[in-house]
């Protein structure tokens, strides 16, 4: 077997520790000792930046917001949908040093020497309170616990948004709680099956919970 090799650690102020594992070229990113994101599965945060920017692929100046950047997978994934030079993609990562680990070591660090990618070391929520309006859609990356997503968080990412973006969000399994907290904040609920990866033998599958802040103007009415 191939030896399991820390790459970096990170101590929160919480007591919390970051890991960055690595083992024949497999990175696996870790939350007190629960992967919580690896380079071999993440077929669902792929699926969900594809599904979140679907509808805004006309738009000219797209703003999205990756709350919590994982891999970078969402990331990569966001920005090859959207391949406009005035796009921003406003990566929310709390821990630094996740940020600096993407840098280093993943496959999509290239991503980071992008102009259009601005990382902010902060809550996704924190900054949607000071936006209103701005965001044509926000990628929530949450597959390995349950989605702890307060009713005055949902409101501040409904807030952020434009009218008839996408908030969508990757869990293990349907998370009815996370979907009544979503309809209390406004917004309008769907939930589809997506596979957590496109490798392995066995396909096991997440949960992309689709939510929308009321109905979606097509950009070539929108002028009309």
């Amino acid at each position: 077997m191939k030896p399991l090799n820390k790459l970096g650690e990170q101590k929160m102020e919480d007591g919390s520790v970051w890991e960055l594992w690595e083992r024949d070229g497999e990175l696996s990113l870790q939350h007190d000792g629960l992967p919580c994101a690896s380079s071999f599965t993440h077929g669902s945060e792929e699926s969900m930046a594809e599904m979140a920017t679907a509808p805004i692929t006309r738009a000219a100046q797209p703003q999205i917001m990756i709350a919590g950047v994982g891999l970078g997978y969402g990331l990569a994934k966001a920005m090859d949908c959207l391949r406009r030079e005035k796009a921003r993609f406003i990566v929310a990562e709390p821990v630094a040093a996740v940020v600096e680990w993407n840098r280093q070591y993943s496959e999509n660090a290239p991503l980071w020497a992008d102009p259009r990618v601005q990382p902010e070391i902060a809550h996704a929520a924190d900054l949607c309170r000071k936006r209103t309006g701005s965001l044509h859609a926000i990628l929530l990356r949450h597959v390995h616990a349950r989605c702890e997503l307060s009713v005055a968080d949902a409101q501040a990412y409904f807030n952020a948004l434009k009218g008839g973006s996408l908030l969508a969000i990757t869990v293990a399994r349907r998370d009815k709680r996370l979907e009544s907290t979503l309809m209390r904040a406004g917004f309008e609920i769907s939930t589809t099956p997506v596979p957590a990866s496109s490798r392995g033998k066995q396909q096991r599958m997440h949960i992309l919970v689709l939510a929308r802040r009321g109905r979606f103007v097509p950009f070539a009415e929108r002028n009309k």
